[in-house]
C-alpha cells in the first residue's frame, strides 16, 4: 500500500461488542492495525476469533479504508464480507464473529489507542535506540531545513567510546555498520516502535543491526561519512544508495545521486540491478534489497515502516464479474480470464452458464482442473466452490470469481508431525513450525536426527504417521494431486543426461513439463529465464558431463525451474561442493527465494548458513532443538560456531538424554513463542486439535500429454544422446558382432574346424553305439568302426544319416527305439 501524502483527517473507533465494547480509539496516523497481538495499534484481546493480526485501517489521498491481513479472516463492513473496502462515517465494521465497532469522522475520543502518535514521530517522543550513527563532518548536501525537528537531544546514558576524531551528535548516535563482533546480534529496542528503520544484515558474519530513518536524506556505503557505513570490503560502493523521505513516504534511489554507477548493483525480489541502472522503489513494509557479489557475500537490506508488526505477504486478489453466458480461462491473452503462469495450457477451461450456475470444463489441459481438491473434466459448481488452475485459486461466489494467485504465496504450516520407524523408533517426535510463503529455510543436524524424514513428511513422498501439514491453510495430505504441480524436488544425486548440452536437456525436459501447446518459441524464451535465473547462461551449449559439480547442480534446479514451482525442496545440494561453490549455491538459493519460491533444504554444510531466512535444527530422535534465525542460533546456544551447535546436541556416554532436553528448553524460550507459536496462533483454518493418523490421498497422477508424442520426443532424445557419446555409439553396434566372433573363436579352439560339418553336428558316441557294441559286435558292412563312428582322442563323432539307417532298419536299432518309447531306456 502506498504511503499517503496528506495528515489523516481526525478519525475514530469505537466499539459496540466484544472485549473493547463501550471504548473509542482515536485514528490519527495513516495505518493503524487491529488484532490480538500486542504489537498491534488497537489490541483486542479475549476474542479468539479475532486474528493476532487480523485488519488495518488506511488513510490514503483523503480517504479512508480498511483490509485484512490474511485470507481467512473474517471482516464485515456494513454486514458483507470483504477483503478490502472504503469506509466512512457510521460505518459498522465487524472482526470475526462477536467483535464489532462504529467508524466515525471527528468523534469525541474516550480512550487512548496503545500507541496514537503519528507513524513518523520526531527523537522528542522516542525513547533513546540503542544505535550509533556517524558522528563526522558529512560533505554530502545538507539534509532540509526541516529535519533539524528530529535532531533535539534527549537523556539517554553514554555511548560507546567513539573513535579517535570523531565528533559527538546531540542524539548520540553512531552506525558503526556491520563491525559488530561477528558473534553479535543487534536487534531494535522495543522502544524504537512507530519509527521507520533499515535493517542491516551480514551472511558472512551474522550480524544484524536496525538504523532509525530519523533524517530527511540518509546516504549508505562503505565510506565512513556515509549515515549508515556499512564495512565490507569492496562488495559495497563508497557512497551505494540513498533514501530520500518524500513527504510521508521513503524512495530509495540507486545508485547513489552523487555517483554514475556501483560496484555489484542491487538485488530487488531475485532481480539483478545493474551498478550502473537506475532505479527508484517507494518504500513499503517488507521490502528487501540485498547487495550481492559473484563470491556469494550478501548485504540484506530491510525496511521496517514503524508500525511495530510483521505481517506476511498476501497473495494478489482479483475479482472476476460474472454475467456473461461463456467465459474461456487459460494462458494465452485471447481469454476471458488470462493466467499467465508456465502450469496453465493455453485454453485451460472454460465456464458455461448452465441454469442459475455455472459448469466448468476442462478443454484437455495438461494440468488438468481441480474443484475441492478433486480432479475434474465438467463439474456444475456451487457457492463457495473452489477452482484450482496451476498455482491459481478461484472461488465462485453469487455474481464473481474471487482470483487468488498463489504462485508466490505458499505458506508451509507442520501440526505435530510424528512418525516411527523399524522397532518403533521414533523418526519425528511432535514437530510443529511455520514456514512463511518466499523465506529460505535450512533443516540441518547430524546424521539420523530425520532431516531427510522431516522433508519427506512437508513434501508429502513419505508422509508422517500423525499430525497435519498445511499449504495456505488447506490439509496437504488431502490435497495432493492439486498442489503436486506447484511442487519442485533436486534430490542429492543429480538425475540429469550428461551427454546433451544444458540448453538441449533443458529443452527435453520443458516439453515434457510444459503444456503441449507452448510453441518453441516459447520454450526457448523460457529456457532464458531459467538459465539467467541459475547464472549459466554462458554455458548453454556445452555438454553437462563438462560442467563443474556446482553448475550440474544448477542444471538440476533449472529443470525444476521451467515450470516455476511455488515450492523448493532440495537434498543436501551443496554437498561435494568446496566451500565456495557451497556460498555461490547458497546465493543462487537465496535469490530464487526472493524472487517468490519457498525454499526448504537438507544440508550438513552450515558455513553459509547465514544466508537462510531459518534454520531448523534436529537432533537425534527427530526432536527440535531450534528454529528461528540462524544469526540468533549461535547466542540462543550460546556457542561462537555451528559445528559446535552439532557437537552440543549429540548425546554421550554421560547423558543420553541431550535430544531430549534440547527440545524441552526450546519450548520454554523466547525463540520458541516467537518462531513457533506465534506465527501458528495466526489463524491458517485448520489448526483444530489433531486425532490420530493422518488421512492421506493416494496420489495418482493423471496422465499428462499424448503418450505417442511421448513416445517419439524420447525416441529423438536418445538419439541425440548416441550422437553426442559417439564413442558409445560405436561400442554398441560392434557389440553383436564382436560378442558372436569371439563365441566363434573359442569353439574352433575347443572343437576344431569341422564344427560346423552336418554330418559332425553329434559330439561323443552316444549311449546307443555303447549298447550296440556290447549287444553287436559286427559292426554293419563296409564300416572300420561301428555305426560309422571316427574316433579322434577322446572325441568321436558321427555320421547322422548311418545313425537314422541304423535305427530303422537295424533289429538292434529297433529294439531301441521301442525301449527308449516305453521309458525303459536309461
Amino acid at each position: 500500500m502506498s504511503a499517503v501524502h496528506n495528515s489523516p483527517s481526525s478519525g475514530s473507533i469505537r466499539f459496540l461488542t466484544g472485549p473493547l465494547a463501550g471504548k473509542t480509539f482515536q485514528i490519527n496516523k495513516p495505518i493503524t492495525t487491529l488484532g490480538r497481538d500486542a504489537t498491534n495499534d488497537i489490541v483486542v484481546k479475549g476474542d479468539q476469533k479475532v486474528s493476532r493480526s487480523h485488519a488495518r485501517v488506511l488513510w490514503n489521498n483523503g480517504s479512508w479504508s480498511i483490509e485484512k491481513l490474511a485470507p481467512q479472516n473474517i471482516l464485515t463492513v456494513n454486514q458483507q464480507q470483504v477483503q478490502q473496502a472504503s469506509i466512512s462515517d457510521n460505518s459498522t465494521i465487524g472482526l470475526g464473529d462477536d467483535t464489532t465497532f462504529l467508524f466515525l469522522i471527528r468523534a469525541e475520543v474516550q480512550a487512548t489507542p496503545p500507541q496514537s502518535q503519528p507513524v513518523y514521530p520526531s527523537y522528542q517522543q522516542a525513547a533513546p535506540p540503542q544505535y550509533t550513527v556517524e558522528a563526522q563532518q558529512r560533505s554530502f548536501p545538507a539534509p532540509p531545513p526541516q529535519q533539524q525537528s528530529f535532531q533535539q537531544p534527549f537523556q539517554q546514558p553514554p555511548p560507546p567510546p567513539y573513535p579517535q576524531g570523531a565528533q559527538q551528535q546531540s542524539f548520540q548516535m553512531r552506525t558503526s555498520g556491520l563491525n559488530a563482533r561477528p558473534d553479535e546480534t543487534q536487534i531494535a529496542s522495543p522502544t524504537s516502535i512507530g519509527l521507520p528503520s533499515l535493517e542491516v544484515s551480514s551472511n558472512i558474519h551474522g550480524s544484524r543491526q536496525s538504523f532509525p530513518l530519523v533524517k530527511d536524506v540518509i546516504n549508505i556505503g562503505r565510506d565512513t561519512r556515509n549515515d549508515i557505513v556499512i564495512r565490507e570490503g569492496s562488495i559495497i560502493s563508497g557512497q551505494h544508495l540513498q533514501i530520500q523521505r518524500q513527504g510521508n513516504q521513503f524512495v530509495l534511489i540507486h545508485p547513489h545521486p552523487d555517483r554514475q554507477g556501483t560496484v555489484n548493483g542491487l538485488l530487488y525480489q531475485g532481480r539483478k540491478i545493474r551498478g550502473d541502472e537506475p532505479f527508484r522503489k517507494t518504500l513499503n513494509r517488507g521490502d528487501i534489497f540485498r547487495i550481492g557479489d559473484e563470491n556469494g557475500t550478501l548485504i540484506t537490506l530491510v525496511f521496517n515502516d514503524g508500525t511495530g508488526t510483521q505481517q506476511e505477504m498476501l497473495a494478489p486478489v482479483r475479482p472476476i464479474r460474472l454475467g456473461d453466458p461463456e467465459l474461456s480461462i487459460g494462458r494465452k491473452p485471447d481469454n476471458t480470464v488470462v493466467l499467465s503462469h508456465p502450469q496453465v495450457s493455453g485454453h485451460h477451461a472454460r465456464m458455461v452458464r448452465e441454469g442459475g450456475t455455472y459448469r466448468i470444463l476442462d478443454l484437455n489441459s495438461t494440468n488438468h482442473v481441480y474443484v475441492n481438491s478433486e480432479l475434474t473434466t465438467s463439474h456444475l459448481l456451487k457457492l463457495g466452490d473452489e477452482i484450482r488452475i496451476g498455482p491459481y485459486k478461484l472461488v465462485y461466489e453469487t455474481n464473481q470469481l474471487t482470483q487468488y494467485d498463489e504462485s508466490n504465496f505458499i505458506r508451509i504450516d507442520a501440526l505435530n508431525l510424528k512418525k516411527t520407524g523399524n522397532n518403533n523408533v521414533t523418526l519425528l517426535n511432535n514437530l510443529s513450525f511455520s514456514i512463511p510463503p518466499r523465506k529460505f529455510v535450512a533443516l540441518v543436524g547430524g546424521s539420523g536426527a530425520g532431516k531427510s524424514t522431516l522433508m519427506d513428511a512437508i513434501n508429502g513422498l513419505r508422509p508422517a504417521q500423525e499430525g497435519k501439514v498445511l499449504y495456505n491453510g488447506q490439509d496437504y495430505y488431502r490435497n495432493l494431486a492439486a498442489f503436486s504441480t506447484q511442487l519442485g524436488y533436486v534430490p542429492q544425486d543429480d538425475i540429469i543426461h550428461r551427454d546433451l548440452t544444458v540448453e538441449r536437456a533443458l529443452y527435453y525436459a520443458a516439453k515434457l513439463r510444459l503444456p503441449s501447446d507452448f510453441t518453441d518459441e516459447q520454450i526457448k524464451q523460457r529456457i532464458n529465464e531459467v538459465l539467467e535465473d541459475v547464472e549459466l547462461t554462458a554455458r548453454r551449449k556445452l555438454l553437462i558431463k563438462k560442467l563443474s559439480g556446482g553448475q550440474r547442480k544448477r542444471v538440476s534446479i533449472a529443470l525444476e525451474l521451467l515450470a516455476n514451482p511455488s515450492v523448493f525442496f532440495l537434498d543436501e545440494p551443496t554437498s561435494g561442493l568446496d566451500p565456495g561453490l557451497d556460498r555461490k549455491m547458497m546465493y543462487l538459493l537465496r535469490k530464487l527465494a526472493d524472487k517468490g519460491h519457498t525454499i526448504v533444504l537438507v544440508t550438513h554444510a552450515t558455513n553459509n548458513i547465514n544466508s537462510c531466512d531459518y534454520v531448523c535444527f534436529l537432533c537425534q530422535g527427530g526432536h527440535l532443538a531450534y528454529f528461528g534465525p540462524p544469526e540468533e542460533a549461535k547466542a540462543y546456544f550460546g556457542k561462537t560456531d555451528f559445528a559446535e551447535i552439532y557437537s552440543s546436541l549429540e548425546p554421550t556416554e554421560e547423558n543420553r538424554n541431550i535430544p531430549e532436553e534440547a527440545e524441552a528448553r526450546f519450548k520454554v524460550s523466547k525463540q520458541y513463542q516467537e518462531y513457533v507459536i506465534d506465527p501458528l496462533k495466526s489463524d491458517t483454518g485448520e489448526t483444530a486439535g489433531i486425532d490420530g493418523r493422518p488421512k492421506v490421498q493416494e496420489l495418482k497422477r493423471p496422465k499428462r500429454g499424448n503418450p505417442f508424442k511421448q513416445f517419439s520426443l524420447l525416441f529423438r532424445r536418445q538419439i541425440e544422446l548416441f550422437k553426442n557419446n559417439t564413442s558409445n555409439l560405436v561400442l554398441l553396434f560392434l557389440q553383436a558382432p564382436l560378442i558372436g566372433l569371439i563365441l566363434v573363436l573359442i569353439v574352433r579352439a575347443e572343437v576344431g574346424a569341422g564344427i560346423f560339418d552336418s554330418n559332425k553336428v553329434v559330439l561323443c558316441a552316444p549311449q546307443i553305439f555303447q549298447t550296440t557294441v556290447t549287444t553287436n559286435p559286427q559292426a554293419p558292412a563296409g564300416s572300420s568302426q561301428p555305426l560309422g563312428i571316427n574316433t579322434n582322442g577322446n572325441n568321436a563323432s558321427v555320421d547322422c544319416n548311418r545313425l537314422v539307417t541304423f535305427l530303422k532298419t537295424d533289429t538292434n536299432g529297433q529294439q531301441y527305439v521301442t525301449k527308449k518309447a516305453n521309458g525303459n531306456v536309461n
